[in-house]
């Protein structure tokens, strides 16, 4: 039997906040074009045949015949090579539509000098150094009814006749990506900078229309004898160029398998992006280290065949390191981390958690692996959504709590007993979220860990709206955070990676705000290292540090506390305290707890408004608050102090606020820049955040999908945004923003629309492709809440008062 639709949107509220269930979602229509189902170029098959008529007769979609794509032979690449940090001749070309098929030799015309390039058999077209930026251009002829698919790695983007498409910059071997090609030839170039190794470049031709990419799959881990629901994550190739509309992810009823829907509103026209799937077991899997298969099947009334795809998931031993799965609350992706259960487990007893962050290319599984079980915890490994991802801040850093909430409710977890560690880049993770979310964790243990982007490379650190905007990454800012907490501390004095300089003055800077801190620096130990002292890596299972954390335990809502934020928006939780809003964005805000008798007393600064969990604190025995002077006696349900309007944590800003909640870009109805830059972020965030995005075009957005989602209107004018609660505007010609007019410029901006955020990105009529050059997915580059710029250059950027105003003193230059 077939099981209701359900919306991504919907499904999400339901799990996640108690919506009522009120069914499918709403109706779509879009036109299709015949094609077939794709394989990747390795393992898995996929479909059966069917017969196209079965649709037009209102039936299900046909699922289309299995099909292998085809390699696509070049045999010549031209490369030039230009200044990394000069003039970019060669992308003004493809923007603007000039750029041919080069000869070798000088380009006048550019100014550049082409070589021709032979690609080894595996697609590598070569390798490069110093500050350089690499084009490689090749012509490739596409028959009617074919399309192409790219394998690009180790480099920046990949163009086809000037459509633009993220590669894979760290060569991960999973990521596939669409091109948009023509019947006859086409121009296909790769845009690259030197990464250490050959840049590749493969192409595979396939009639089909989308493709389960069973290479970039986010499967769970089963364990024998149980039977949960968990979800399983594959990324989609839509080769399409018109968006779909109701794309439907399903598991088709086996024996082992319940059937399950799931309906995603649209995707766009020539994109990547991850789909969730619900696997629900019909009966435990009895045997250990068995695969069971599970067959994918999509569909969507814009296409005209169905694609299915068989993959496998594994079931392991109860004691086994296993892959569990989340849906992520930010976009609906899946999510997973790793798990090392206690040694001897009861269900029936509370044990302790140890978060464990991963190193950069550290897959979560491997991360707990690495570890030994003990009797007393869980060890929890998240991921930072990709091997690489954000270096545990922004998107990592809330992957990382999402992990630590679904392992909290799905384990016996004592909450008092919860610690915190990592290595190298997930020494930095271990920093990050114990300063920023000192509430969670009663000890931090980073080992081979560094501070701050600005202590480890030696980056400048941003001024003015922009360094505001990523305040979040100056560790060592919120260090107080930790006075109450136990610190410990690993480097190895070789440490030919991190620096042994990070460890030390980590430990010197964290005594100036508590005492419990032990450093413990290895001798002649490099960056990842292993002895006798621990059945697992000694570098992260240092027995000692295990020891720090079982001496210590956590009050998670603790009455004595100094606690300081970035922003209400980054970390706005500390025990009972929720702060909403600042009364200006350009300072941290600060509050300070101490419990006098049967009342606490709060000290703020820079807090304009903020909420009390007054039943948690009448459980305590707490009848009172008294904040900046004024009393509020307490009464079971939240305390709401101060102005009510305006500005709220999760309604706050910068930029990238509207990504950190399911987000749906909605472009222009007619196919154009606009929408391919839409396209450009949904495969962007598919490939550097394992995530999923919406998309849909402005004929087909509807109240519904407003209320459930963060709309990211991309090269729409501004009467198609019904409630635009900032003060800007733009036409064809310009934008205003607080009555200042900048004349063929480019604007993105957040707001409040229907009790959610929404963000607009638009460009003066002809300019849309300096859209392409905000990309929000990274660690290192947040923005405030509204940025303008022309010809590559800002020319203001800054925050909205507390209620949504335009004040001068927020913005620069």
């Amino acid at each position: 039997m077939r099981t209701t639709k359900r919306w991504l949107g919907e499904a999400l509220c339901l799990a996640l906040l108690g919506c009522p269930d009120n069914g499918a979602g709403p109706d779509a229509d879009a036109d299709g074009d015949a094609a077939r189902d794709v394989d990747v170029p390795t393992d898995g098959d996929a479909g059966g045949d069917s017969d196209a008529e079965a649709e037009a007769d209102g039936g299900p979609p046909p699922v289309a015949p299995d099909s292998e794509p085809e390699e696509v032979a070049v045999t010549e690449w031209m490369v030039a090579l230009i200044s990394a940090s000069g003039d970019d001749p060669i992308e003004r070309a493809i923007e603007d539509g000039t750029l041919a098929y080069p000869a070798a030799g000088d380009d006048p015309v550019l100014g550049v000098s082409w070589s021709r390039r032979t690609p080894r058999p595996d697609g590598a077209i070569g390798g490069w150094s110093g500050d350089i930026l690499i084009y490689a251009v090749a012509r490739v002829s596409v028959e009617p009814g074919q399309r192409l698919l790219a394998r690009v790695e180790r480099a920046f983007a990949v163009f086809a006749n000037g459509v633009k498409q993220p590669a894979d910059v760290y060569g991960s071997g999973k990521t596939l990506v669409p091109l948009r090609t023509v019947p006859g030839e086409n121009l296909i170039v790769v845009q690259a900078y030197p990464a250490g190794a050959a840049v590749l470049c493969r192409l595979f031709r396939t009639p089909d229309e989308a493709r389960l990419n069973d290479l970039d799959l986010t499967p769970p881990d089963f364990v024998a004898g149980e039977t949960a629901e968990l979800p399983l994550g594959v990324a989609l190739v839509h080769l399409a160029e018109t968006p779909a509309a109701e794309v439907e992810a399903r598991v088709v009823e086996s024996d082992d398998f319940a059937e399950s829907s799931i309906v995603v509103p649209g995707i766009p026209g020539g994109a990547v992006t991850q789909l969730a799937f619900l696997l629900r077991p019909k009966a435990a899997f009895p045997t250990a280290g068995a695969t069971v298969p599970v067959r994918l099947h999509v569909e969507s009334p814009s296409w005209s065949w169905a694609y299915e795809r068989e993959v496998e998931v594994g079931v392991v031993a109860p004691e086994a390191v296993r892959r569990r799965t989340f849906v992520s609350p930010d976009d609906g992706s899946v999510q997973y981390y790793g798990v090392l259960p206690p040694s001897s487990y009861d269900p029936a007893s509370d044990y302790a958690l140890v978060l464990s962050t991963h190193g950069a290319g550290v897959e979560a599984s491997g991360q707990a692996a690495a570890y030994s079980a003990r009797d007393w915890n869980f060890l929890v490994a998240p991921t930072n959504r990709r091997p690489f991802g954000f270096d545990w801040e922004e998107w990592g850093r809330k992957n990382a709590l999402f992990a630590l909430d679904d392992a909290t409710a799905a384990f016996p977890i004592d909450p008092t007993r919860v610690y915190l560690t990592g290595h190298s880049m997930g020494g930095h993770g271990a920093w990050h979220l114990a300063v920023t979310t000192p509430g969670r964790f009663a000890t931090t243990g980073p080992s081979a860990g560094w501070s701050s982007f600005y202590s480890y490379t030696g980056a400048t650190r941003p001024a003015g709206t922009i360094g505001r905007a990523r305040a979040h990454s100056d560790t060592n800012v919120y260090l107080g955070n930790l006075a109450r907490r136990g610190v410990y501390i690993i480097h190895g004095s070789a440490d030919d990676n991190v620096p042994v300089r990070e460890g030390r003055d980590m430990y010197a800077a964290v005594q100036a705000v508590t005492t419990d801190v032990v450093y413990h620096e290895e001798p002649g130990a490099g960056h990842w290292w292993d002895g006798d002292a621990a059945p697992g890596a000694d570098c992260v299972d240092w027995p000692p540090l295990f020891d720090f954390m079982q001496a210590h335990t956590l009050d998670p809502l603790e009455l004595d506390f100094d606690f300081l934020s970035p922003s209400p928006a980054y970390s706005p939780v500390h025990s009972f305290v929720t702060i909403h809003s600042a009364v200006t964005p350009l300072a941290d805000v600060r509050v300070v707890s101490a419990q006098v008798g049967d009342t606490v007393e709060l000290t703020t600064t820079n807090v304009r408004s903020l909420e009390l969990d007054g039943t948690a604190l009448r459980g305590r025995g707490i009848v009172a608050a008294v904040v900046d002077g004024d009393r509020h006696d307490l009464a079971d349900e939240p305390l709401f102090v101060g102005p009510a309007t305006g500005k709220r944590a999760d309604v706050y800003g910068t930029f990238n606020q509207a990504f950190h909640r399911p987000f749906c870009f909605v472009h222009p109805d007619e196919d154009g820049t606009a929408s391919q830059v839409a396209a450009y972020l949904a495969s962007y965030w598919s490939i550097y955040g394992n995530g999923h995005a919406c998309a849909v075009p402005l004929g087909r957005l509807t109240d519904e999908l407003r209320d459930l989602y963060n709309l990211v209107y991309v090269g729409l004018p501004q009467d198609a945004i019904a409630d635009l609660g900032a003060p800007v505007s733009w036409d064809a010609a310009s934008v205003t923003v607080g009555g200042r007019d900048f004349a063929g410029a480019s604007l993105i901006v957040v707001f409040p629309e229907r009790g959610h955020l929404s963000a607009a990105m638009v460009a003066p009529a002809g300019g849309e492709w300096s859209l392409f050059g905000i990309v929000p997915f990274s660690s290192r580059g947040g923005l405030p809440d509204y940025l303008v710029w022309r010809d590559g250059s800002r020319v203001l950027a800054g925050f909205f008062d507390a209620d949504w105003g335009y004040d001068a003193s927020l913005a620069d230059p």
